[in-house]
């Protein structure tokens, strides 16, 4: 075993340790850049443009949503009890940018809201938000009175920048922010999907299995089913032992809230095969639960199964939480 000599390993130490000191460089004080200046932003926005989502019900009646939140950061209590001007453009080309399917929301359709602002021009125009002394925070509302008059299988877009800012301040690149708004229906969610189905060229009888869909509103009271696995509308099915979707077979839920019966038709662009629904089974949603219990086929006449060339589908859709 080799043991190390404690004394000579100490002198070691201390002559590296003089070296160390001796050699020392002297500090150069580090330029401040932007230390010092208010820095004004939106907070999570980004440049380009951060999108915000937002999924709204589709009922006629107000929602309030805060889409942005200006934030003076500033270094110092001088620089806070200063007046500041701020401007934010209504930026439609920052819409068109984030997603080229966007609608802008129509002027008529909200109202803006934000405490010391005022907007000039319409849609495209300018507002300008006054920061009085001690204020450092500034939000911004929107108001949409009446969610059904927007496309639920559409999605709008408000875009927001921040363009100016005075009393020497420098504007953040997180400094623009688009928001998404989209109506959803009360059936709108992510749904583990139970289901069996019959095909007579794939199958030797009913197949099952269990996979996660998304129902996706398309009126007041219809959902459209998307799986989220193949990344398209359609139906999941096990075919030759396999899951798989049929792409020309897009299936819609129409619910009587009053009732709770649920029928469901085939919307696919095209399609010339309408469901039928299947004899003997009723075909519902559950509000307390939310859950569909739905069937459904087509070459099934009056619903009538025929072995050789019926298709169907049974399934029980129960949901597990907001897409």
């Amino acid at each position: 075993m080799k043991y190390v000599n404690i004394k000579k390993l100490l002198a070691v130490v201390a002559i590296t340790a003089f070296t160390i000191v001796a050699c020392k460089k002297v500090e150069v004080p580090t330029p401040l850049g932007d230390a010092g200046t208010t820095l004004v932003k939106i907070l999570g926005g980004g440049t380009p443009a951060a999108v915000t989502k937002f999924a709204i019900d589709f009922v006629p009646t107000p929602t309030v949503l805060l889409v942005a939140s200006i934030r003076r950061d500033i270094p110092n209590e001088t620089e806070l009890a200063k007046t500041m001007v701020v401007t934010i453009k209504d930026d439609t080309t920052a819409v068109r940018a984030a997603n080229a399917s966007y609608i802008q929301l129509p002027t008529s359709w909200y109202t803006v809201a934000v405490a010391g602002g005022v907007k000039s021009g319409g849609q495209g125009g300018t507002f300008t938000l006054t920061f009085a002394p001690g204020e450092y925070a500034k939000e911004i509302y929107v108001t949409i009175p009446d969610a059904t008059l927007m496309n639920p299988s559409a999605l709008y877009g408000l875009g927001f920048t921040v363009t100016t800012a005075d009393a020497g301040a420098k504007l953040s690149t997180e400094k623009s922010v688009v928001v998404q708004i989209g109506a959803k229906n009360i059936y709108d969610g992510v749904y583990r999907d139970d289901f069996c189905n019959y095909h007579p060229s794939s199958n030797p009888g009913y197949t099952c299995s269990t996979t996660v869909i998304h129902m996706v509103t398309t009126g007041a009271n219809t959902c459209k089913m998307f799986w989220p696995l193949a990344g398209a509308f359609g139906i999941p099915s096990v075919l030759g032992g396999n899951l798989a979707y049929f792409g020309a077979q897009e299936p819609a839920y129409t619910v009587n809230p009053a009732t709770g019966a649920c029928t469901v038709q085939n919307v696919a662009a095209g399609a010339v095969t309408f469901y039928t629904m299947s004899a003997g089974f009723n075909s519902r949603y559950e509000a307390g639960p939310k859950v569909f219990y739905v069937k459904y086929g087509y070459n099934n006449p009056g619903g009538v199964f025929d072995p050789a060339a019926t298709r169907e589908w049974t399934q029980t859709l129960t949901y597990t939480g907001p897409r």
